[in-house]
């Protein structure tokens, strides 16, 4: 008879706390389920105590999505005062640091799009962060947001909406890219600016690739998809159908092939290399080849002289596609140089000096060789000049 009054004792239990509206209790009753037991009602039960803890879960919270509470105790409270006011009379907290909270009648918006707490007036950068400071600053307990909220199917948003609010999903957005992103990957809208510029630039209007049946998350990674997977190169596509040359001088920096503009003259010169092969020194149309020992280090071609041998040599690579022979054992040692040369020239080392008699000046403010009468643009050059070449 002692195992029915044992038993009868736990129904009785388990119908205690099925009737407690605490979320503890939704706790424990999902623990007891783990218990193993081949019991047929226990299965049931299971299903019942799922079903009805997702119903408590959304009656709790009400129209508000949130509370305030004890984090020790997890009693419910209605405002932050009291629940600072419970921990530090019932729980002995007390405060370690500065508060982070200026203002604390002011209520938190939970579900503010730029992530902004206006108790405390600190900006966010993503919901995940703005939650948890809600949570373990301000003592709320918020109502689980589902990941991804399925839009209406009667409404569709506006892709130029000034105020960037989706009607459909009922959210707005902070940044303007991210609303036109959510336009179109969410609901099928683009904008009817963007789709007429996305013809004129690249003729991409979509990024979804047919073959892979996957769609892609911006033009450059659709893009990238293209040239990597399938061996297609948009760009090539699009300067046959334009045959533009861009103007390497431009102002604005903008590239009138592909119809976009740079931010700096940085990313302009290397878009211009990488996607148009045009370098920043273009040869000039001259019949004239350089001359790679020239001993002053000048293309005739390019009509520009530089400072060092290995940048013109550098030079000669990128600019007019020059196979260059190795430095190493360039230089004779049995042969010697002409010391009654009327150019000065050292056809050893192919280096000419022009004044052999001059002064040079090791502290001058222009980093300016009087033998070579030339100018270096930093000390460190300079030095290096007069050091390797003039033995100072």
């Amino acid at each position: 008879m002692k195992p029915i009054h044992r038993q009868a004792r736990a129904l009785d239990d388990f119908k205690q706390e099925g009737n407690k509206p605490d979320l503890t209790v939704v706790a424990t009753s999902s623990s007891t389920v783990n218990e193993p037991n081949t019991d047929s009602r226990d299965i049931k039960q299971e299903d019942t105590k799922n079903e009805s803890s997702l119903l408590k879960q959304g009656e709790e919270f009400g129209e508000e999505d949130y509370y305030y509470q004890c984090d020790r105790c997890m009693k419910r409270m209605p405002n932050l005062k009291l629940v600072l006011q419970h921990r530090k009379l019932i729980h002995n907290v007390k405060r370690t640091g500065p508060s982070k909270i200026k203002d604390i009648d002011t209520e938190p918006d939970i579900h503010d799009p730029n992530f902004h707490c206006k108790s405390c007036n600190i900006d966010y950068n993503s919901r995940r962060k703005y939650r948890h400071h809600l949570k373990y600053v301000h003592f709320m307990a918020l109502k689980t947001i589902s990941p991804h909220q399925i839009p209406q199917s009667s409404i569709v948003p506006d892709p130029d909406d000034p105020n960037l609010y989706c009607r459909a999903c009922d959210s707005k957005y902070s940044c303007k890219s991210n609303y036109k992103q959510h336009c179109r990957y969410a609901h099928g809208m683009t904008s009817v600016k963007i789709a007429n510029t996305g013809a004129n630039s690249d003729g991409i209007t979509d990024t979804y690739c047919e073959l892979c049946d996957v769609r892609l998350a911006s033009k450059s990674s659709y893009k990238s998809h293209l040239f990597s997977i399938h061996k297609v190169d948009w760009r090539l596509n699009q300067q046959k159908s334009k045959n533009i040359t861009p103007d390497i001088n431009d102002p604005n920096f903008y590239c009138c092939a592909c119809e976009i503009k740079l931010a700096t003259k940085e990313t302009f010169r290397i878009h211009l290399m990488g996607v148009h092969a045009i370098y920043r020194t273009a040869p000039k149309k001259t019949s004239l080849e350089p001359d790679i020992n020239d001993p002053n280090n000048n293309c005739r071609t390019c009509q520009k002289s530089y400072s060092l041998r290995s940048k013109y040599r550098t030079h000669l690579r990128l600019v007019h596609q020059i196979v260059l022979p190795p430095l190493i054992g360039s230089a004779d040692p049995g042969k010697l140089p002409d010391p009654n040369d009327p150019q000065n020239y050292c056809n050893v080392y192919h280096h000419s000096i022009s004044n052999r008699n001059a002064m040079i000046d090791i502290n001058h403010p222009e980093f300016y060789c009087a033998q070579c009468e030339r100018s270096y643009s930093c000390k460190t050059q300079f030095v290096a000049h007069i050091r390797n070449v003039h033995n100072i």
